[in-house]
């Protein structure tokens, strides 16, 4: 996506209408939006909102247009905290036009209600994380004062990293794109660039609460820095003493990187709002410390390991599906085969940094395979679409390959294999109607009678 798609013409934050009396605060509800009926959001209001104040505000992207999901994750944070948050519908991976999804939700959100220009962040994950990271960082009429990057780094193909945003990146220690995070934490701390990081125990997956409610503190203490929200001596003095602990529990167990960040953060989060003197020669010695060069040293080291367990599959898999192989039976099997002894290495491997490599590098080849799919589906590529999402649903027992080839099967007018396919994703897990009933590929199934039993028993269980 080029950069410059994201720089649209923005309405005016002055021209409130008396729409925004018809959303009920402290409810999640969907919003249309009023220029664009195609274009609608997830939101949620605190209870105590009102029109005679300025409020901040935190647009989410996900990677699926599911909306309603990051708003019913961290609305109960958005009420503690006195945030609106608002999520797209239409923003998602291989979307037709994203900067038309950023735009609608910008402008809506900006005539219905007053949002503090000078606290207005975003926050997205995975491809969504790279849609708001591309947002704040190339729309110039945004004036967005930070990211919330969940499982993933900065935007595809971004070279120009000085920046004056706040940056926090979420990621789980078992996500195929903690390597890349774990590269731009490195980045931001060689140039002096404000950010946080915070690795949880997971897959690639918006961040839990805990983590996301650190993230939302974190903006508020630098907004308090930088005097754009008034200073609140409770939470200063409570993320103060955490980042103290943090330090302190760090030192002990000899970790360099989390005592870089524990000092760091009280260093430079804490200038003009505590005295942390005392913290200004410790911050030094981690930084020159061999300690510190070994664990940089591993972490890369962990993602060379993960490029090569990938880079042999991956090309085998572009092999099979572009059918340049001598024999694709047997070229299938070797494909099962490897991804299989990576699957039983992230399970069962006795190193632990061996089994999180290995999950790393399952997962990223799985969903690869999906989004090769997803590209070829988009180009009508309908064989080389079947291809990709037949094979990721042979290496894993999930539902999604399988509601994509239904996709592929319904687009490319094979309605019984569609049909076919959606009893297997349900016979898989899919549960919820409602996700193939606003599927807008699977439309041209409605009036099939097959269709319609499938819903119905659906529905009923």
């Amino acid at each position: 996506m080029a950069a410059a798609v994201l720089c649209f013409a923005v309405a005016s934050a002055v021209c409130q209408t008396d729409t925004s009396k018809l959303i009920s605060p402290g409810q999640i509800v969907d919003v249309t939006c009023g220029a664009d009926s195609t274009q609608s959001y997830a939101l949620y209001l605190p209870s105590n909102y009102t029109m005679a104040r300025q409020w901040p505000i935190i647009y989410f992207f996900d990677p699926g247009g599911r909306g309603r999901r990051p708003v019913e994750l961290y609305k109960d944070l958005a009420e503690k905290y006195g945030f609106v948050v608002a999520a797209s519908n239409n923003s998602k991976n291989f979307g037709s036009d994203e900067s038309k999804s950023v735009s609608s939700i910008w402008q809506d959100t900006h005539l219905r209600f007053p949002l503090d220009p000078r606290l207005t962040y975003v926050s997205g994950f995975s491809g969504g994380a790279r849609v708001a990271g591309l947002m704040a960082l190339t729309c110039q009429q945004c004036e967005i004062a930070g990211v919330i990057a969940h499982g993933a780094g900065y935007p595809t193909n971004w070279n120009e990293t000085k920046d004056k945003l706040l940056y926090y990146f979420a990621v789980g220690n078992q996500d195929f794109n903690w390597a890349e995070v774990m590269t731009v934490r490195r980045q931001r701390e060689d140039e002096g660039l404000a950010y946080r990081v915070r690795v949880f125990s997971g897959p690639h997956q918006w961040a839990p609460v805990a983590v996301m409610q650190d993230a939302m503190e974190w903006l508020m203490l630098k907004a308090m820095q930088a005097g754009t929200r008034s200073p609140d001596s409770a939470l200063i003095d409570r993320l103060f003493h955490n980042a103290q602990d943090e330090a302190a529990d760090a030192e002990k167990h000899g970790d360099a990187i989390a005592q870089l960040s524990a000092y760091r953060t009280l260093v430079s989060d804490f200038a003009g709002l505590k005295n942390a003197k005392e913290y200004e020669g410790k911050l030094a010695a981690p930084k020159n410390s061999a300690v510190l060069k070994m664990a940089i040293k591993d972490e890369r080291a962990q993602g060379a390991d993960q490029t090569a367990l990938e880079s042999e599959v991956s090309s085998k898999m572009h092999a099979y599906v572009n059918g340049t192989a001598d024999d694709s039976i047997t070229l299938g099997n070797d494909i099962l085969q490897a991804m299989h002894r990576l699957g039983e290495d992230a399970e069962h491997a006795k190193n632990e940094t061996k089994r999180l490599v290995a999950r790393r590098a399952f997962d990223d080849l799985w969903v690869a395979g999906i989004e090769q799919g997803q590209e070829e589906l988009g180009s009508r590529h309908f064989e080389k679409a079947d291809s990709w999402f037949d094979l990721m649903s042979r290496v894993r027992d999930d539902p999604w390959p399988v509601l994509l080839l239904a996709e592929t099967h319904a687009a490319s007018g094979k309605r019984k294999l569609a049909i076919k396919d959606l009893r297997e994703a349900v016979r898989r897990g899919l549960s919820d109607a409602s996700v193939i009933e606003a599927n807008e590929r699977l439309q041209a199934l409605k009036a099939d009678p097959d269709f319609q039993k499938l819903m119905a028993e659906l529905k009923r269980n």
